[in-house]
C-alpha cells in the first residue's frame, strides 16, 4: 500500500514545489562541491600526520557531490556553483574548523531539505538522509582531525 500511496503522492504533486525543492538541493550541491574544493586545498597544507584524514574527506564529499549530482540530474537540475570562501584562516586549527562550520551547515541542510521531501519522494528522503548521517560521522572525525592542529601556531 504504501508504494501505491508514494505512487500517488508523486502524481499529485505540484511541479512547482517540486521545482522548488530541486533549487534547494541544487544549493546544498554547490556548497558541498565548495567543501570538496576547501578540503583538497587544506589537504595540502596540513602535515604528514592529518593530511591523509582531510583527503580522506574530501574524497567521501566529492562522493556526496556525485549523489547529489545524479538526484539533480535526472530532474535536468544542475547545481549551483559553490560561493568562494571568504577567508581560509592563517592556520591549519582555523582552516579545519572553517570546513567543520561548512561541514556542519551542510548536514542540517541536507536533514531539512530530506524532511520536505517527504510528501514528494522516498528515495530521494532516504539518500538524503544517508548522507546527512554521513555528514555526521565526518564531522565528528573532522574535529578530532582539527583538534590535532595548534590553534595558535601560524603556518
Amino acid at each position: 500500500m504504501a508504494t501505491g500511496m508514494g505512487f500517488l503522492q508523486r502524481f499529485f504533486t505540484p511541479a512547482s514545489a517540486r521545482a522548488e525543492l530541486l533549487e534547494e538541493l541544487a544549493v546544498i550541491a554547490g556548497h558541498n562541491q565548495g567543501l570538496v574544493e576547501r578540503l583538497r586545498r587544506h589537504a595540502a597544507l596540513t602535515g604528514a600526520s592529518i593530511k591523509p584524514g582531510v583527503e580522506a574527506l574530501a574524497e567521501a564529499e566529492a562522493a556526496h557531490v556525485k549523489v547529489l549530482n545524479s538526484i539533480l540530474a535526472d530532474h535536468n537540475v544542475w547545481a549551483k556553483l559553490p560561493e568562494p570562501a571568504l577567508h581560509d584562516g592563517s592556520n591549519n586549527w582555523a582552516r579545519l574548523s572553517g570546513d567543520l562550520a561548512v561541514l556542519a551547515g551542510l548536514a542540517s541542510d541536507l536533514r531539512l531539505n530530506a524532511m520536505k521531501w517527504e510528501s514528494v519522494d522516498e528515495e530521494i528522503v532516504g539518500k538524503l538522509r544517508q548522507l546527512a548521517i554521513e555528514d555526521d560521522d565526518h564531522e565528528s572525525e573532522l574535529r578530532k582531525l582539527a583538534t590535532k592542529c595548534d590553534a595558535l601556531a601560524l603556518d
